[in-house]
């Protein structure tokens, strides 16, 4: 749709955002196999954009400090309207191939916060892609990454063996959680054998189980360590994809596949990880999880973007993904782009707005440069 016109010019716009601005020489960047193509989020046409530095394939305009921008988004009729009843785009989908340009005369519009003066030095936004003529303020504030948690490994109980089937067993006086698929052990059962059913009782606790083997217990002490973990308190944040560390009886490496309902969301409550535990847990301190969410309780000063990228003693060098809930650009819950690799109780950190870049402002007359307006950017100009 074109929509209702809303408004005449006495003149033609010079340009769109993105367009060359004149016939000089301009070059491309080199890309490697299958590059470029655009991340997640797509790259924004008329803007700066980085060059992701893990895969060196994947492009978009968010940057990580200090790096300034690989090339500019040049405008190719390559945006695509996806959204109902969207007017016009100018973001290029992700996964779709892209091409940026290292040097030559383009079009692009002026984000502030002042004019732009022939010759003047273009700062891009990390947030943003965008084009200003000083660095966009950051933020400073104090955050935490993932949990410190008291929890519990799997289960304790007294089991029985079922006389007329000895491939189950009664199960009563438990503490914690039981699994199908959980290893379970004590006086009576054999190694290496696994919880395969339960047949009735509580879920999860006292009942009738089938295991892999029979067994002969008889009012014996019994454990089972799986794929279940009890949190009984939390400081801090459980997020789903986190990893947890626990010492003893907790596999390494281990993520938080999900939550069981009827806990707290991001706190105490049951929770299944990725890998079985080696032993039973009764109760341990100092279980950790770490991730890509980062609660952020104080911001001291200036507004938290996507995009921008963090600077912190112990938090990973990334930049931030999206906001998941709280106050828009203020204290909530934020999402990372990379995980970090420890749990970080709590941490002072900054974000940087943006960065000076070898690209100059090129105006051609006294009203060119303006806030808000197209201004002429160059890697010639003078």
């Amino acid at each position: 749709m074109g929509g209702f016109q809303t408004r005449v010019n006495l003149y033609n716009p010079p340009a769109v955002e993105g367009d060359f601005a004149s016939s000089n020489p301009r070059s491309t960047v080199l890309a490697g196999p299958g590059g470029l193509v655009t991340g997640p989020l797509g790259a924004l046409v008329g803007r700066f954009a980085w060059i992701d530095p893990v895969d060196f394939r994947t492009v978009s305009n968010q940057g990580t400090a200090p790096n300034a921008p690989d090339g500019f988004v040049h405008r190719d009729q390559q945006g695509l309207i996806t959204a109902y009843l969207q007017r016009a785009s100018m973001l290029v989908p992700e996964g779709f191939a892209i091409t940026l340009h290292n040097s030559g005369d383009f079009w692009a519009y002026n984000n502030g916060p002042a004019a732009l003066t022939k010759g003047a030095t273009i700062y891009a936004g990390y947030a943003d892609g965008g084009i200003y003529s000083s660095a966009p303020a950051g933020a400073s504030a104090t955050g935490v990454l993932g949990s410190t948690n008291t929890a519990a490994l799997g289960s304790t109980s007294t089991g029985t063996a079922v006389v007329a089937n000895p491939n189950q067993i009664t199960i009563s006086s438990v503490t914690g959680v039981l699994t199908v698929g959980d290893t379970i052990t004590g006086v009576g059962i054999p190694d290496n054998t696994v919880i395969t059913a339960q047949i009735s009782g509580t879920a999860g606790g006292a009942g009738v189980y089938e295991l892999s083997n029979q067994n002969t217990a008889a009012a014996a002490t019994i454990t089972t360590f799986g794929t279940t973990v009890v949190v009984s308190a939390t400081t801090g944040l459980i997020s789903i994809g986190d990893t947890i560390s626990g010492g003893a009886g907790f596999p390494v490496g281990a993520t938080i596949v999900s939550q069981a309902p009827g806990g707290t969301a991001g706190g105490a409550g049951t929770y299944t990880i990725s890998a079985p535990g080696t032993e039973y847990v009764a109760s341990a301190t100092g279980v950790t999880t770490f991730g890509t969410v980062l609660k952020v309780t104080a911001v001291a000063s200036g507004t938290l973007a996507i995009g921008m990228p963090i600077t912190g003693t112990n938090l990973p060098t990334t930049s931030i993904a999206s906001q998941i809930s709280g106050t828009a650009g203020g204290v909530g819950v934020y999402s990372l782009f990379e995980p970090g690799t420890e749990y970080v109780a709590s941490e002072s950190f900054t974000t940087a707005g943006g960065i000076a870049t070898a690209w100059k402002a090129a105006p051609t007359s006294p009203s060119d440069g303006a806030v808000g307006s197209l201004v002429k950017i160059s890697t010639y100009a003078q």
